[in-house]
């Protein structure tokens, strides 16, 4: 488990304040206590105007009520079986690649929600994921917003609305968990520390929000180009839409929604695969889903 978090004069680590290089990058920074409180105060006021939304009386439509929505709901179909949930591993264990049959099964409900998606739906995901200003200028426009897709310009939030849509036409057709994996980018002052996980310890909240989109990859060997990275995070969660191949090694790309809120259990040595057969080595950050039922595990 995570030491316990406690205020400090040099900052709360957030994980989420910036995007870094490529679609599965974090870049974290140490932010001032008074910032991370404040942000974190707007998001329990807007998920307070999402529930009002939800229980209005004037009866809105589905599609009425989610654009009035501050962030995206949970729209996860009931878990299939518990053997189609994937746990996080433990300290040393190998991460081995996806499985062809695994990486079949959620190519099939990728085609569903294809099938399901507007022409604008199919648009706005394409290009969020193969165009690095679509990426960076709207994960960045979230950010500023605090997450809440109200506040955004009518363009940028059409956009969102879309990609929200999008993503939860798979949730809708999904049975199984993900344990996904994306690169963080620490600070200099966590990375130079004398004991830097003593550092990420002491400075990561108990709850972390995902403000913005979030790229990752469901194989450890798909994130291992970016030298800088020293960390990995690690997640666990029924969130997003798997939009990697079936018939690839290298491409298991997943996409979680905005707004999502994870909590931090533990940091852990992380062998793992590669397709040739060799080995590499990270050091992973693991997170669980607040709103999945293995958070209270």
């Amino acid at each position: 488990m995570m030491s316990r978090y406690s205020p400090t004069p040099d900052g709360v680590l957030d994980l989420d304040r910036s995007s870094g290089r490529g679609l599965a990058n974090k870049r974290a920074d140490l932010v001032d206590e008074e910032e991370f409180t404040d942000r974190a105060e707007t998001r329990a006021g807007y998920r307070e105007l999402d529930t009002a939304v939800e229980n209005n009386p004037r009866g809105l439509s589905r599609a009425q009520g989610d654009r009035e929505r501050a962030v995206p709901r949970d729209t996860v179909a009931e878990l299939g079986h518990p053997q189609m949930l994937r746990p996080l591993l433990g300290d040393g264990e190998l991460r081995t690649v996806l499985s062809s049959r695994q990486r079949k099964a959620r190519s099939v409900d990728k085609r569903q929600a294809q099938d399901a998606m507007t022409l604008t739906e199919h648009r706005a995901v394409q290009s969020l994921i193969t165009e690095q200003d679509v990426w960076h200028d709207t994960n960045e426009a979230l950010s500023t917003v605090v997450g809440d897709a109200q506040e955004l310009d009518e363009v940028t939030r059409t956009r969102v609305q879309r990609l929200d849509r999008s993503i939860q036409h798979y949730e809708e057709t999904n049975r199984r968990g993900h344990v996904i994996y994306a690169n963080v980018e620490l600070p200099p002052d966590v990375l130079g520390a004398r004991k830097p996980e003593k550092f990420i310890n002491e400075h990561l909240p108990p709850e972390i929000t995902f403000d913005r989109y979030t790229g990752a990859a469901h194989c450890l060997h798909e994130i291992e180009s970016d030298q800088q990275t020293k960390y990995a995070l690690e997640i666990q969660t029924r969130r997003g839409i798997y939009l990697g191949r079936s018939d690839s090694l290298d491409d298991t790309t997943h996409v979680l929604p905005r707004g999502i809120r994870l909590k931090p259990v533990g940091m852990r040595h992380a062998p793992y695969q590669r397709p040739d057969g060799t080995d590499g080595y990270r050091r992973v950050i693991q997170l669980v889903d607040v709103d999945d039922d293995l958070a209270e595990q």
